[in-house]
């Protein structure tokens, strides 16, 4: 969820999706083409007659759609950057985050932009049918946010963001230490010495060998050998 460029996309196209379906279902409800509303949207270039253009023509709908997707990446872009500011995480925040954009989404087309650049959905639809289309898109941006976490647990990180090993394809190897330098002087050669323990050869001799060949401090057993 916190990975813009797999939330991002994924939540604008669920809020595309969601608040389409919603408004098209609110359309046909009252006797409307299901587009109307899209159509409507139009009326940045067309002006208040786009509300009344019953056609799917790219003129009307195909304009209508274009800004209808651009505005919903535009608030998807918001909510992943809520999400990210958040210190919790999981499905809580993702319906926070999706609902809160879809509130300041409503406040800003409907509270403070002129008449010509809201959506136009209100052109169409009363009051509660523009609301539920807010709704659609906060719905949409929440699960867009959800499915985002699901697959960003299982994606790799990108390539920029992993972390650095100490250690790199092509740096150099650490320097080694005075005992390993004794016991490795070439590559793949082994000091058979610095295998002993007595390496600086300090001691020579078993102190407890004995002069007749016993190893244990005593006399030696008659029926033993002298050489063991």
């Amino acid at each position: 969820m916190r990975r813009f460029d797999i939330g991002w996309p994924l939540a604008a196209t669920m809020a595309a999706i969601a608040s389409a379906a919603m408004l098209g279902a609110l359309a046909a409800a009252r006797g409307l083409p299901p587009w109307i509303a899209i159509n409507a949207t139009s009326h940045v270039l067309h002006g208040p007659a786009a509300a009344t253009e019953p056609a799917l023509d790219l003129a009307h709908t195909g304009l209508g759609a274009v800004i209808h997707v651009a505005s919903c990446f535009f608030w998807a872009a918001v909510a992943v950057l809520l999400a990210r500011r958040a210190r919790g995480g999981g499905m809580g925040l993702a319906w926070l985050a999706g609902l809160g954009t879809a509130a300041l989404a409503g406040l800003v087309d409907y509270g403070l932009m002129p008449a010509r650049l809201r959506p136009g959905w209100e052109l169409v639809l009363p009051p509660a049918g523009v609301g539920l289309g807010l709704l659609a898109l906060g719905v949409g941006l929440s699960l867009g946010l959800i499915a985002a976490e699901a697959i960003g647990s299982r994606a790799p990180e990108p390539q920029g963001r992993r972390a650095r090993s100490p250690r790199g394809p092509g740096a150099a190897p650490p320097p080694l230490s005075a005992v390993e330098r004794l016991r490795r002087p070439a590559p793949h050669v082994l000091d058979q010495r610095q295998q002993r323990m007595d390496p600086a050869g300090a001691v020579t001799e078993d102190p407890n060998r004995q002069g007749d060949g016993n190893k244990q401090p005593g006399a030696p057993n008659p029926d033993e050998r002298p050489d063991r």
